[in-house]
């Protein structure tokens, strides 16, 4: 099995997403899985044209000469697919974003189309699948904000992204308060720690069964701390660094 991640966050291999992945793809490779983890940060991907030649051409060849040839065919090459990002205003981030705008050209033309079962027209199943089978889909994101409604926009988002292309949504991934993934606060340190071998038991069960067994989903749904508590610390914190910077700017 094969499974790579695509990993959106800006801050590359410094990023909380790279936490999360990190420990995904250990306990998946584990497992037995070929894994590999990309960071969109340090590839050249140019926005779409939305020319259409791509699909028009029914050759999958963006005119754009830049890496996303290589990365359409690690992403149709993998049985699995990891998508990462942090959250950035409530969405996905902006380099997410580029790179699966660019991912259209897997797809076929509007007017080879279907409806699917909710009377909905989308494109009709790709041609370039592997084995004509779609790389199933896990979505994994971290947010600044304590709370899991605020990845409600992104959740609705990969929905539509998976439906649209006939792929499997095997699970969704969230963690609020991501921010205490690299904060180094030393009381929290078993927290991180249990979050991470959590993290690490879901990409085992994934290898192995293709979903996250009810247990795991659910202890993954919890906060590191409560949400009160983190927003007092955090405007502690913010407190701090904004007195530091007044009084750099006045010495």
């Amino acid at each position: 099995m094969k499974i790579t991640a695509f990993n959106g966050s800006p801050k590359g291999e410094a990023g909380n997403t790279n936490v999360m992945v990190t420990a995904f793809l250990e306990g998946a490779a584990t497992a037995g899985a070929g894994v590999e983890n990309i960071f969109l940060a340090h590839k050249e991907i140019n926005h779409c044209k939305a020319c259409l030649s791509c699909i028009n051409s029914g050759q999958r060849r963006c005119v754009i000469e830049d890496d996303m040839g290589d990365l359409v065919s690690k992403f149709l090459e993998s049985d699995i697919v990891v998508l990462a990002t942090p959250l950035y205003i409530d969405n996905i981030a902006g380099i997410m974003k580029v790179f699966m705008d660019r991912l259209f050209c897997i797809g076929n033309p509007l007017y080879d189309s279907e409806k699917d079962e909710n009377g909905e027209y989308r494109h009709s199943r790709s041609k370039y699948f592997k084995n004509g089978i779609a790389p199933k889909i896990v979505f994994i994101s971290n947010s600044g904000m304590p709370y899991r409604s605020s990845f409600q926009a992104i959740s609705l988002w990969i929905k539509r992204f998976t439906n649209n292309f006939h792929m499997e949504l095997l699970a969704e991934i969230y963690a609020p308060e991501g921010v205490l993934l690299t904060a180094g606060v030393k009381e929290l340190e078993p927290a991180i720690t249990g979050y991470k071998g959590l993290l690490n038991k879901a990409g085992q069960e994934m290898v192995m069964h293709m979903k996250l067994s009810g247990e795991t989903q659910g202890l993954l749904e919890n906060n590191f701390i409560p949400a009160e508590f983190y927003v007092q610390e955090m405007n502690k914190y913010a407190d701090q660094v904004l007195g530091r910077s007044q009084a750099n700017a006045q010495s």
